[in-house]
């Protein structure tokens, strides 16, 4: 692929589509070995968020013959999150009508969420914790990669 033709959003997206499976297939298993009931694990999936921006961060770069403008890589960090919790809050709201109609009061017994706590709002309480995350990772991760002679190890 050209380095002219490279968009942010495209790299974003799949990254975003990826990060957001990983999401999915991480509660899948948290289900599955029964760790379900346990709502702090599930905070340990920001990592793939970490992870994903990061690596789309430095894609980008590489495409772009080492140049990443800091909006841009601020853009990819907002999109992979948007993205990925889209991808997981769909999930979550097929995983509810589904599978387990009562796991929403699991996270209202939690002091993570409030009482009042509905699909609707958990739909978009899971858009948010990976927007606004997904953007300060960017930030962080571009202190890294907005300068030309920083790259990943391994990169030349």
């Amino acid at each position: 692929m050209a380095s002219s033709t490279v968009t942010y959003q495209s790299v974003a997206i799949k990254y975003g589509i990826l990060v957001g499976l990983a999401h999915i297939v991480y509660f899948i298993l948290m289900w599955v070995l029964g760790l379900i009931e346990n709502i702090e694990l599930s905070f340990i999936s920001g990592l793939f968020l970490v992870i994903g921006i990061s690596v789309a961060i430095s894609r980008f770069k590489r495409m772009r013959n080492g140049i990443v403008p800091y909006f841009e890589g601020l853009g990819i960090g907002a999109t992979v999150g948007v993205v990925s919790s889209v991808i997981l809050a769909l999930f979550l709201m097929v995983f509810l009508t589904a599978f387990r109609t009562g796991y929403i009061e699991n996270l209202q017994a939690s002091a993570l969420f409030p009482d009042s706590l509905t699909k609707l709002s958990l739909f978009v309480l899971t858009i948010l914790y990976g927007a606004v995350p997904g953007l300060l990772i960017a930030f962080i991760a571009m202190q890294w990669f907005k300068r030309r002679d920083h790259s990943m190890p391994g990169q030349m």
